[in-house]
């Protein structure tokens, strides 16, 4: 049997085309292990078969791609666009960068520019520890509203969830999101769950996953974990995973790889889903739960429009 998946969270990059200002050894963030991804990254290494010493592999069918912005040219975020839509994929879908605090009129003008590219389904602009300044701001919120009133949009959504700013910051967010209740907002890499279960901050991460999940437009994606932590557990995840699973729904959570991130703590492409697909969380849901998870969400939320 084989199990179709979509990729709702990966990054090709193409260092000679693009920017990638974060990328550059001089410039943060400083990871002593960045030199892992410092090169071209395509559908060519995108491989899902399996190595001759796993044991018991799971056959995959990579069924769809959606490339998040990568840095490529933040000011001309079209650019990026143009670029991941030369290359032969069959499935793709994309989410472009774009800056909320442009002046009005620069970010209706950028806007109109990407939903033109048959694609682009949906924007990114990282809030991270800037997320409160950026909620604040009467310019963003109008230009959300923009967001608003474009059909089927999305809005990906990346913060830290498990830090005392969130404390300030999730009521701002709540009422974003319930004031766009036509724009869908996912939230990226489970919103960075801390390392320690046994923590103040996983309550906090817990309970802002809750709050959240309780807007009917927002959607999470569990990825990212070697971000928080190079060395991680399947066990670690099974409990993310089972956690969001609990608050969002099967219909609302999709399981992504973060690639070429991934590679940080796994060998290749091949790796990180075999573990997805051979870990616990996984086995212990209905065989409609694990399509909805890996597949059916994703082509539901990235791909209905196109």
């Amino acid at each position: 049997m084989t199990t179709n998946i979509i990729d709702p969270h990966l990054h090709f990059f193409a260092l000679k085309h693009g920017d990638y200002h974060w990328l550059k050894s001089e410039n943060p963030p400083f990871w002593p292990d960045k030199s892992k991804i410092q090169r071209d990254f395509s559908i060519n290494d995108l491989s899902v078969s399996c190595a001759a010493e796993q044991e018991n592999p799971v056959a995959i069918s990579l069924s769809g791609l959606v490339h998040i912005e990568a840095g490529f040219d933040n000011e001309k975020p079209t650019r990026e666009i143009e670029y991941i839509e030369s290359l032969a994929v069959k499935r793709l879908a994309t989410i472009a960068a774009i800056n909320l605090l442009a002046p009005s009129l620069r970010f209706k003008k950028t806007l109109h520019s990407l939903v033109r590219f048959s694609s682009c389904v949906g924007v990114r602009h990282i809030f991270d520890e800037k997320a409160f300044e950026l909620l604040s701001s009467q310019n963003v919120q109008s230009n959300f509203s923009e967001l608003n009133k474009e059909a089927d949009f999305i809005f990906e959504l990346q913060l830290p969830l498990a830090e005392k700013a969130s404390l300030k910051v999730i009521p701002l967010l709540s009422k974003t999101i319930a004031q766009n209740s036509q724009l869908r907002f996912i939230i990226n890499h489970a919103g960075f769950p801390p390392k320690c279960r046994q923590s103040k901050q996983w309550q906090l991460w817990q309970e802002n996953i809750k709050t959240l999940a309780q807007h009917d437009n927002v959607y999470i994606k569990c990825s990212g974990m070697e971000m928080v932590n190079r060395q991680y557990q399947m066990s670690w995840f099974n409990d993310i995973a089972q956690c969001c699973l609990t608050h969002f729904t099967a219909h609302r959570v999709m399981l992504a790889s973060n690639f070429p991130l991934c590679l940080f703590t796994k060998a290749n492409y091949s790796e990180f889903w075999q573990d997805i697909l051979t870990c616990d969380f996984l086995k212990q849901l209905e065989q409609t739960e694990q399509d909805a998870l890996l597949y059916q969400n994703a082509l539901q939320i990235y791909f209905s429009g196109h």
